[in-house]
């Protein structure tokens, strides 16, 4: 559980970087400078609800609960504002570092920057399309803890109740995504060159040949 919670707030600072360089329109008090670079507590607050709110799926209120909760926090340092100031601060760095060496304008990073965006709208949009649909009743939790109870041996109730929501919120997400998709597939109809994609794949088999005679 921490190792997935560490990723995935490593891929959401990253997928969130390319607006670190546009934060004019967040007021407030001075939290943090880097040089003329400044962030304050409305940037450092929208910027924390939206990355707890993402891997939690729970509203403010709840994640100031969770924040509060030393057990969780030490499965999520990020949690405590300081350390995710802290975490902010530290990317801001390395990224106008790499920015000034030239590195946005690689390709590759473009591509990456723009499938993280893509990633990131598409959460937020099924997130908040879904979010009264896939939230468990009592009776699913408690199911699941019945079924898998020495699983959650020594977890307080609490944290083995949030696990399982959060659990069978994704699960509900998952099938409302797929049934999503499949209808806009049939709306909007899709066409691949499946034909050239062959010959594409077929020329790198190619390259990757051993040399005949070796």
């Amino acid at each position: 559980m921490k190792s997935r919670i560490i990723v995935s707030t490593s891929v959401c600072l990253f997928a969130i970087v390319s607006l670190l360089g546009s934060c004019s329109k967040y007021g407030g008090e001075w939290v943090a400078k880097i040089d003329s670079d400044t962030i304050t507590i409305d940037e450092l607050n929208t910027f924390y609800y939206a990355q707890q709110k993402s891997l939690y799926n729970l509203p403010k209120e709840k994640i100031d609960e969770l924040a509060a909760d030393p057990a969780q926090v030490a499965k999520n340092p990020t949690l405590n504002k300081q350390e995710f100031l802290e975490q902010l601060i530290r990317q801001r760095l390395v990224y106008k570092k790499a920015m000034s060496d030239g590195t946005g304008k690689d390709d590759e990073v473009e591509a990456l920057m723009q499938m993280a965006e893509e990633a990131v709208v598409v959460g937020f949009y099924v997130r908040e399309k879904f979010k009264n649909e896939i939230e468990p009743t009592a009776e699913e939790v408690e199911n699941i803890y019945r079924q898998q109870g020495a699983r959650f041996k020594g977890v307080p109730a609490d944290q083995a109740e949030m696990y399982i929501k959060q659990q069978l919120q994704q699960q509900k997400l998952q099938i409302k995504i797929r049934d999503m998709v499949e209808a806009l597939r049939d709306e909007k109809g899709i066409k691949k060159n499946t034909e050239f994609l062959k010959k594409e794949q077929h020329k790198a088999e190619k390259k990757t040949e051993a040399p005949a005679g070796k």
